[in-house]
């Protein structure tokens, strides 16, 4: 057998906005044009003004839209959320995703987490801490029922850290919360080690 062709049960028009490259955390695998910590915000102007053009010139298609966001840090910007609750006002149907380090406040991704339809939260163990990311995914998973609403978590396969995911697996299992292991690609480091270690406090 051979497979032909493949295609989607429902056509979409997809977009992956990068809603800009300033983020909180500095990991030693994340290339420059990814990320930094000084760049400045888009206002929530230019990003409503951003949309209205996209969608202005995708309308006539009459297709839903999948909207993923990602960054930097997409919460890193105070304009993010505000732009979230304008879109979902402007009656089109539309999914919204988007990936996040989790490092939000809870109340923050609670509100989030009533307006778009999947958050995918990546660990990053320089900077985060472990106890306080994994109550939140779940705390998130709790209110983002499948299979209308999703939680998965990016498991980062940092090569210091490796001892520590079989126990974020093992979790992430007893919770029935979907998780992958991602491999990094080291040749775009900006460093050749982790600048520190973040909180490792979870007891296997």
């Amino acid at each position: 057998m051979k497979i032909i062709r493949v295609e989607p049960t429902e056509k979409t028009v997809s977009l992956t906005w990068m809603i800009g490259a300033q983020c909180n955390y500095d990991c030693m695998y994340c290339p420059s044009w990814y990320h930094n910590n000084d760049g400045p915000h888009h206002t929530l102007e230019d990003l409503k003004t951003t949309w209205l053009n996209f969608y202005s010139a995708t309308c006539d298609k009459n297709l839903p839209y999948k909207i993923s966001f990602t960054g930097g840090e997409v919460t890193a910007n105070k304009n993010f959320l505000p732009l979230i609750e304008f879109m979902r006002q402007q009656n089109v149907s539309m999914r919204m995703l988007l990936t996040t380090n989790g490092s939000a406040s809870n109340q923050y991704y609670q509100r989030l987490a009533a307006l778009v339809d999947s958050i995918s939260f990546s660990t990053h163990s320089e900077f985060f801490d472990e106890k306080k990311f994994f109550e939140k995914v779940f705390l998130v998973d709790q209110q983002m029922i499948r299979p209308e609403k999703s939680v998965h978590v990016n498991i980062m396969d940092e090569y210091w850290n490796g001892d520590r995911i079989e126990l974020y697996k093992q979790m992430l299992n007893n919770r029935n919360v979907s998780y992958s292991v991602n491999a990094i690609d080291y040749s775009l480091k900006i460093r050749d080690f982790p600048l520190q270690k973040g909180r490792w406090n979870l007891v296997g």
